[in-house]
């Protein structure tokens, strides 16, 4: 079963998830990068949600720059999802212009059905080798 982290500060969307995604994955929930960060690479999927709260350790940190510090720290970094309120479901592309080192966008009013097909379709992505999963034959 695939392991799927969550990291985000909006405690009910993390439990709908959780609980929307539990039949198919085994999902963990982090409210901070500092719990999330030493377990990072025992996952196959992390959402990011975009809006993190400052901690008084790191003031200046959003959901972007955690995905760029994974990325940077990690040899083999899990899919990375950025997720956000921000963006509508109608307008994903402005996500590539915010974050580009994100795999993949999510606008949470996309509804838990969508979210779900998405997360299934990039981990099913990831296993297929790379002309195929790019829609390259």
């Amino acid at each position: 079963m695939n392991k799927i982290a969550i990291l985000d500060d909006d405690e009910h969307w993390c439990f709908l998830i959780q609980r929307f995604f539990r039949g198919a994955f085994e999902v963990s929930v982090f409210y901070s990068f500092s719990e999330l960060t030493p377990k990072a690479s025992q996952y196959d999927l992390i959402i990011v949600d975009f809006s993190i709260p400052p901690t008084q350790y790191q003031k200046n940190i959003d959901g972007c720059s955690i995905i760029q510090q994974l990325k940077q720290d990690l040899s083999q970094p899990p899919i990375l999802v950025l997720a956000t309120a921000f963006i509508s479901k109608n307008n994903l592309a402005l996500g590539k212009q915010l974050c580009p080192e994100a795999d993949f966008f999510i606008a949470k009013d996309a509804g838990l059905e969508f979210i779900l097909s998405a997360v299934k379709q990039l981990l099913t992505d990831k296993k297929l080798p790379v002309h195929l999963a790019s829609g390259l034959e």
